[in-house]
């Protein structure tokens, strides 16, 4: 995380993190609003359904209870009235069927919330069919699908169900009663079919568009209104709840989130309504997102002024990164701005005293190193001409005791040549074809006192000869491996290619001679040659440096071979500025 401050331009590390930190402040405003309102409209929502569902309960009791008053009142007074089947009077038995249809009759007569009542007996008889009276035989209980709920009670509330009716299809929630006779005898089954509307209207009360249902104390649902969606495990869990009334924040499934509230009654039956709990939090939504849009745009124009501001602060420090990037082409201080009277005034004006200081001292260590080079290289220059000249005259002396004056004329011939390239009116720099003549004379010159026991070829590629080259780069190995290489030896032979190596080129000097001593490039006691070969690997040190240089590879009496790397080099004027310059470390 730190490590941003390092890296990041300050510009935006500075817009960035401003950004950052509004933003991530309000979503968690955003969000602790969200959270908050959500949870007190929960809370204000759950209170004001457990008082109206108390109050509905209540009526809900009430009017259950006179529907169970009822049934009882009527299993009394079927008894009382005594219906017998068996009875031998017509008659009679006339006159009690018509009691006892009355009797049911005028239970459904007192209240709208019965539609109909089906007496279940061993002998039915026939009723009017326009009427709310249906008799039964008694064996046809146990083919309702609702008998499992009164089986083994002597009265139960049966779940909604959808009878038919001389005005079609209706649904309706029964009360079922069974009948005993005074001896205990269970003879018959009284269902009072209620309204299923009249118990919704009960459930719904004065309110619209709610989602309530009512369980009984073995939670099965009774009866329902809107649309709850809820599942049994669900009711299982408020039925066993020992609360009168509560709530319960339902999240078992993400889509059916929900809020649940209850009511139970004395008989433990429960009255609930499920409220989805996007309705409840609409509102927070609703805040929360009219937050974040103020937010949003509070960030978008406090991001423009930051980024104005951050422009104002991080503009004269991209100045004066940028001009400090132009160190290498010395770029103008002068056009450094002079208006600036704050702390950044100081580091401009520090900054363009630095530059003038720099300027001057790298002119003047630029002058001082080239007069220096030019010193070292002219110096070493003048070690070679007449550490050759000697070793050159030497060689004529013992060819002018050795042989006819034909040979001495032909040497002589060849070392104009030698002496012509070697001066090169003050040059440092020689074409590679100047270099490679040089060596070829000194190697026929060497050729002329050793006859046939010495061979020599030179391989150069064409496109190498007009490239520039140090004088004198080459003759000193050449002379080294004749000297010494080849001292003591009846004949030897020497191997000089040139080839170009990407944009470098390469020099490579080969002998079969006797090969160097391991300390051949220390200094000796006594100041008795060795010149050469040190005197070729200071010059291009002094030119180049790293990575060009001098490399041999060599082993007594296994001969030696000398590479040289240097680069290429297409126009000497260059060299000086190039070499002598960017050079000055090494």
């Amino acid at each position: 995380m730190f490590n941003l401050f390092k890296r990041v331009r300050i510009g935006r590390l500075f817009f960035g993190s401003f950004a950052a930190f509004i933003a991530v402040l309000l979503l968690i405003s955003s969000w602790i609003s969200y959270s908050l309102t959500s949870r007190e409209l929960a809370d204000n929502t759950a209170n004001y359904q457990q008082d109206l569902l108390n109050e509905l309960n209540k009526r809900l009791v009430t009017q259950l209870n006179s529907i169970e008053q009822m049934s009882n009142a009527a299993s009394r007074n079927i008894d009382i009235i005594g219906y017998d089947p068996l009875e031998t009077d017509l008659f009679e038995l006339k006159k009690r069927k018509e009691d006892l249809a009355n009797l049911l009759a005028s239970i459904t007569y007192s209240t709208t919330m019965v539609q109909s009542i089906y007496l279940y007996i061993e002998h039915p008889f026939v009723t009017d069919a326009q009427g709310p009276i249906r008799v039964y035989d008694l064996k046809r209980v146990k083919d309702e699908d609702w008998f499992s709920d009164i089986q083994n009670n002597d009265f139960a509330w049966v779940k909604e169900r959808t009878i038919q009716t001389n005005k079609g299809s209706l649904s309706v929630t029964s009360f079922a009663r069974k009948l005993y006779n005074n001896s205990g005898i269970y003879y018959g089954l009284l269902l009072l079919n209620v309204k299923s509307s009249e118990i919704q209207n009960l459930i719904r009360g004065e309110t619209e568009g709610r989602s309530r249902l009512l369980v009984d104390a073995g939670g099965r649902t009774i009866a329902a209104i809107g649309d709850p969606h809820l599942q049994e495990s669900e009711l299982e869990k408020i039925r066993l709840l020992k609360e009168k009334s509560g709530s319960v924040h339902l999240k078992a499934k993400q889509q059916n989130e929900s809020l649940l509230v209850w009511s139970k009654s004395p008989s433990n039956w429960t009255l609930v309504e499920v409220t989805p709990w996007k309705s409840i939090v609409h509102g927070s939504i609703r805040l929360a997102l009219i937050l974040l849009t103020i937010g949003l745009s509070a960030i978008f124009i406090a991001s423009f002024f930051t980024f104005f501001i951050s422009r104002q602060f991080t503009n004269p420090i991209r100045l004066l990164v940028a001009f400090m990037n132009k160190l290498p082409d010395r770029g103008l201080v002068s056009d450094l701005p002079t208006d600036y009277t704050n702390e950044f005034g100081n580091l401009f004006n520090g900054y363009r005293k630095q530059m003038e200081r720099i300027e001057e001292l790298l002119t003047s260590l630029k002058a001082q190193h080239k007069r220096q080079r030019e010193a070292e290289i002219k110096a070493l220059q003048a070690m070679i001409n007449p550490h050759f000249l000697y070793n050159t005259l030497d060689q004529l002396n013992w060819l002018a005791i050795d042989s006819g004056q034909t040979k001495i004329s032909k040497i002589l011939s060849l070392m104009g040549k030698m002496f012509r390239i070697g001066l090169s009116n003050g040059e440092t720099l020689i074409p590679i074809a100047d270099e490679m003549t040089h060596v070829e004379c000194y190697l026929q010159i060497q050729q002329i006192r050793w006859g046939d026991r010495l061979a020599f070829t030179i391989t150069v590629d064409e496109t190498a000869k007009d490239l520039f080259i140090p004088r004198l780069t080459l003759q000193p190995f050449i002379e080294n491996a004749i000297i010494h290489g080849f001292h003591g030896r009846k004949k030897g032979e020497i191997r000089v290619s040139v080839q170009l190596l990407g944009q470098d080129i390469q020099f490579q000097v080969w002998d079969d001679g006797v090969g160097l001593r391991p300390d051949w490039d220390q200094p000796k006691a006594r100041k008795t040659g060795g010149y050469g070969l040190r005197n070729v690997k200071e010059r291009i040190e002094a030119y180049f440096g790293p990575p060009y240089g001098v490399h041999i590879t060599s082993s007594e009496g296994r001969g030696t071979e000398v590479t040289i790397l240097l680069p290429q080099i297409q126009n000497k004027e260059e060299v000086e500025e190039r070499y002598h310059v960017e050079n000055t470390h090494y």
